[in-house]
């Protein structure tokens, strides 16, 4: 919602509006006026968790079920603090011992309503608060309160707490000497004295047997693998050895030839390098040095070689070696075999210890859990003795007195607090009456309501009944509109309303006005009616002028269907180049919703404070239905709510164009329907029937006005 549609609302309500604030406001300055002065004592107490709340703690700390945090410690206090038989020993002690039942429980009443107990959000602290006419009053009350609660609070908390304490001491005792007992006895069955000591030797031979079991094994692994090397070099080694070879002659021999082989393959080459490849002399050297080759192959085939073999050491030595290394080997691993039985009793002994060692420790921890509380439960019992003298006063070890009560100087009801309260209680009040009026308002006050319901432009919307001046700048919109959706030749323009007579003709002539000041001559306002004769066949439409423009009424019969597109109006649009057509109400008549197809444009002409949302739907609804160009609205009967000033002062600074002077304001909602400017000169004698229909509707409409003020 906008600005100006807020303060139009507001000063739209403003009676509504002004009423609830005003009563609101006044009954605020009637409470500051009429309310006797209150002052309000006050004080604040810190409640620890230490002193008698220990009293929880039963084996040397509290169990889950019993532990007080700090804001249950508080709740408590407030519980002692709020506690009817307080207020009523405070009570008594005020009206002395000759007071009846009576006189108590109504003085009662007016203490437990005059007391206010509350505890500090995320702080554990508590406040408390009495109100009296009377700031003594209020001191000495509060005081009295705290007196009493500290001697109340000392007989509830530390009743029967040393004979408590006592017998869980005792208790506590045979416990513990019930675990010392079972510790021994369980010693004494496992044979075990020290068993940690014992655990230490245990885990020592553990590791000697486990270090012994590890060398072992790589012994065992260094043996294999020198096995596995002996064995394997050994395996190509042969047990006999050749121990001499003689092969001189053959070599000599075969020497020789070889050495005649490489002078023909010089001599060849030689030759090669002088004659052909294929020349005699070159193949008979060829097959020389083949001669030679396949003789020397044939003297290797049959060479003779003296050899003498003997026994080979290294084999010798290799297989003694591998006899040590087996023997090694299956002397680690019968010692592997050994330490695994030893390392399978020392694991079982050690994981016997541990289990001892483990209930041994459980059982002193219980021992230890119970000498501690035994400890802890001889001191309570001593801070007990002590603490049922001191939980008496206001120091003690529970409650700490952060703010005594002291005479408040100040009231706690100022009339400037009310008055204030009230007025923001007048504003709170003023606004959710302006939104459920707002809500329940279904009519229309300014073109952007119009346009916001109906998704359509407000082409017109002049402040009540202008001037001819006036009312030519107001429906200058409208007639561009109507000019740019046209197109070419002549325009018939078709005005609905749902139920006002009067809103229709005043529309219908302030455009037929302002388009005659544009085109003289060319404009004619016709009128649907009932009350007329049905225009026979072939019979010529009677014109009438009324203020200078051309005026016509047709007369509407139940069996024949109004059209825009054919008989006499059809000659009207070959005449004029502007037909404004006006049928009776939607409301009354359905002509007008059956005009709608058939007319060029068609506008709904609404009026402010009168036209309902759901009608101007409605209405909008059944035209669209039923083909009609709808190309806006016109808004009728619009007042300005704001006054000038603020107008001014908020409005008229933005873009929202210029608002008209209080004068003109002022003039337009006084004017009558029936009034007629000065400037318009004297008016024209109601002598057409355009004339005398706009004269019935002009003085209804007065008589309507009249009884309304």
């Amino acid at each position: 919602m906008a600005l100006r549609d807020l303060l139009n609302s507001v000063f739209y309500h403003k009676r509504a509006v002004g009423i609830v604030a005003g009563v609101v406001l006044l009954l605020g300055v009637l409470a500051a006026i009429v309310l006797p002065p209150s002052y309000r004592a006050e004080a604040q107490l810190l409640p620890l968790s230490a002193g008698v709340y220990d009293m929880q703690t039963a084996n040397g700390g509290p169990l889950p079920s019993q532990v007080l945090d700090p804001a249950a410690v508080a709740n408590v206090e407030m519980q002692l603090l709020t506690s009817l038989e307080i207020h009523r020993a405070v009570v008594r002690k005020q009206l002395g011992p000759q007071a009846s039942a009576a006189d108590v429980d109504t003085a009662l009443n007016r203490f437990d309503s005059h007391l206010h107990v509350t505890k500090v959000p995320d702080a554990n602290v508590i406040e408390l608060s009495y109100t009296a006419g009377d700031p003594k009053v209020a001191a000495d009350a509060l005081r009295a309160l705290l007196s009493e609660y500290f001697r109340s609070r000392a007989n509830v908390l530390t009743s029967g707490r040393v004979g408590y304490l006592v017998g869980q001491r005792d208790k506590v005792k045979a416990q513990l000497d019930a675990a010392n007992a079972q510790i021994a006895t369980y010693q004494q069955e496992n044979d075990v004295v020290d068993v940690a000591a014992q655990i230490a030797g245990a885990v020592t031979l553990d590791d000697t047997l486990r270090q012994r079991k590890l060398e072992t094994d790589a012994a065992i692994a260094d043996g294999r693998q020198s096995l596995a090397a002996l064995q394997s070099s050994v395996r190509s080694v042969a047990p006999q050895v050749e121990l001499y070879s003689d092969n001189t002659e053959a070599a000599r021999a075969i020497g020789e030839m070889q050495a005649s082989i490489i002078t023909l393959q010089s001599k060849r080459a030689d030759l090669a390098s002088r004659y052909m490849k294929d020349a005699p002399i070159v193949v008979q050297v060829d097959k020389q040095i083949a001669g030679l080759q396949a003789s020397i192959t044939r003297q290797k085939a049959t060479l003779a070689i003296t050899r003498r073999t003997g026994r080979n050491q290294f084999f010798d030595t290799a297989q003694d070696r591998i006899a040590q290394a087996r023997a090694a080997v299956a002397g680690a691993g019968a010692r592997r075999s050994t330490l695994d039985g030893q390392l399978a009793s020392s694991n079982a002994r050690l994981k016997s210890l541990v289990a001892i060692a483990d209930t041994v420790g459980r059982l002193r921890l219980q021992r230890d859990v119970l000498a501690d509380t035994f400890k802890t439960l001889s001191t309570q019992v001593e801070q007990a003795r002590v603490q049922l003298n001191q939980a008496s006063g206001e120091g003690g070890a529970n409650v700490r007195v952060i703010e005594a009560p002291t005479e408040p100087s100040k009231r706690s009801n100022p009339p400037l607090l009310l008055i204030a309260g009230a007025l923001v209680a007048a504003i709170l009040l003023a606004g959710v009456t302006l939104l459920v009026v707002t809500s329940m308002r279904d009519t229309f006050l300014t073109p952007p309501e119009v346009e916001r319901a109906l998704d359509l432009p407000v082409l017109s919307a002049p402040l009540g009944t202008l001037a001819p001046g006036v009312a030519q700048r107001e429906y200058r919109k409208l007639i561009a509109a109507v000019d740019a959706a046209g197109g070419g030749g002549s325009r018939t323009i078709l005005l609905l309303a749902p139920h006002s007579r009067m809103s229709l003709q005043n529309a219908a002539l302030g455009l037929g006005e302002a388009l005659n000041h544009r085109a003289p001559g060319q404009v004619v306002l016709v009128r649907f009616a009932e009350d007329v004769p049905v225009l026979a066949d072939g019979a010529e439409l009677e014109i009438e002028v009324y203020k200078g423009i051309a005026t016509a009424v047709i007369g509407i019969g139940r069996d024949v269907s109004p059209r825009l597109d054919g008989g006499a109006l059809a000659d009207l649009k070959a005449r004029y180049a502007y037909v404004v057509v006006t049928a009776p109400p939607t409301t009354l008549s359905f002509e007008g919703i059956e005009l709608s197809h058939t007319a060029d444009h068609v506008l709904l002409v609404l009026e402010a404070e009168a036209t309902r949302r759901p009608v101007a739907k409605d209405l909008l609804s059944q035209v669209l239905d039923a083909g009609g160009p709808v190309i806006g609205a016109v808004l009728l009967g619009r007042r300005h709510y704001i006054p000038q000033w603020l107008y001014g002062l908020l409005l008229e600074r933005g873009s929202l164009g210029k608002r008209p002077s209080a004068a003109e304001d002022l003039a337009a909602r006084t004017r009558r329907p029936f009034d007629v400017p000065a400037s318009e000169g004297p008016r024209e004698p109601a002598t057409t029937l355009y004339g005398r229909f706009l004269q019935r509707l002009q003085l209804g409409a007065a008589v309507r006005g009249l009884r309304a003020e």
